[in-house]
């Protein structure tokens, strides 16, 4: 069974805003997440976002994708990734762009909130 964007976007968000909120939890106690939790983290925000990408690319018609695309989002996908937002939403991209960087960084967001409510 595929999933489509919009679940693979909703995945996405709950995974993002869970793991900071589990860091926040840590860094609430006084400690912090290890190098190698932040480092798996990472990789698999990074493979999530490029799937949601490569399938709101599919489920677009006007957009050319060559054989290997999602390969290729997966290596180039830094400079790929606001191209594309900005190509399919526009000027609502940037907001997209925004919102996908405050999910990578809501960790750091949630800790900045623990700190400055203690």
């Amino acid at each position: 069974m595929a999933l489509n964007s919009k679940a693979l976007l909703l995945i996405l968000a709950v995974l993002s805003l869970a793991v900071g909120g589990y860091q926040a939890v840590l860094f609430s106690k006084g400690h912090f997440v290890g190098s190698s939790f932040q480092a798996i983290w990472s990789l698999v925000f990074l493979v999530l976002l490029v799937l949601w990408v490569d399938q709101d690319c599919r489920e677009r018609k006007n957009i050319y994708r060559p054989f290997e695309f999602g390969f290729l989002v997966f290596l180039f996908w830094l400079p790929y990734l606001p191209y594309y937002l900005l190509r399919t939403r526009k000027a609502w991209g940037l907001l997209w762009l925004l919102g996908f960087a405050l999910l990578f960084y809501s960790g750091y967001v949630f800790q900045w909130v623990v700190y400055l409510t203690r």
